[in-house]
């Protein structure tokens, strides 16, 4: 019988995943969730203005009570609104730093704050809307692999300190305009109640 070589068995070739094909994921989904909480904002603002009528109302009767739990309400819709505004500014921050990565290199300036703000972010509003937040925990499990895989590359320091500065400026200069534009877009609670509302961004 003629000697046969037997086929050898190669290992099935498993395509890597391009590195832009992972940063387009992950600009995917982060547009996706800040759009969750820009719907939610507008849903909040519009609760807030329905309310802000009946606690008008109420006080136009002469109802102090009825006055007094629709103000409360509205103290806590505005707490709230603040920080999902705050959220979805950063988020767009966000955003525009990632869009601006071309190279590999340059992820360990930009990555690092990145992460920190989604981070803070989650925790910010996961008792507000956890479905976003559930969300970018895995955005931000995507982005730190990239980091890693990154220094392993350049050989450069993957740590990240939680106060990094960039990251905590960006989140200053959102809660800024968050309440700037809560002046502008949301109704400001009657004079009588308004100390509920100062009782409510004490309250966490």
């Amino acid at each position: 019988m003629p000697w046969r070589k037997e086929p050898v068995e190669r290992p099935a070739y498993v395509q890597p995943v391009n590195y832009q094909d992972r940063m387009l994921e992950i600009l995917t989904q982060l547009k996706i969730q800040n759009e969750k909480l820009n719907r939610t904002i507008e849903r909040l603002k519009h609760r807030g203005k329905e309310l802000f009528e009946q606690c008008v109302r109420a006080e136009q009767e002469k109802d102090t009570a009825r006055a007094t739990i629709y103000a409360n309400e509205i103290a806590q819709l505005r707490k709230m609104t603040r920080t999902l505004l705050a959220s979805h500014m950063s988020l767009d921050k966000v955003v525009l730093r990632l869009e601006t990565v071309k190279e590999f290199g340059d992820v360990m300036h930009v990555l690092g704050p990145a992460t920190q703000i989604i981070k803070q972010v989650q925790h910010e509003i996961s008792g507000i809307v956890p479905e976003v937040a559930h969300s970018l925990r895995r955005v931000d499990e995507m982005l730190e692999s990239i980091i890693i895989e990154a220094g392993n590359v350049t050989g450069g320091s993957v740590y990240v300190s939680v106060s990094d500065p960039e990251a905590q400026k960006i989140m200053e200069e959102a809660a800024e305009v968050a309440a700037q534009r809560m002046k502008s877009n949301f109704p400001e609670l009657p004079e009588t109640y308004q100390h509920l509302e100062t009782a409510a961004e004490k309250a966490d």
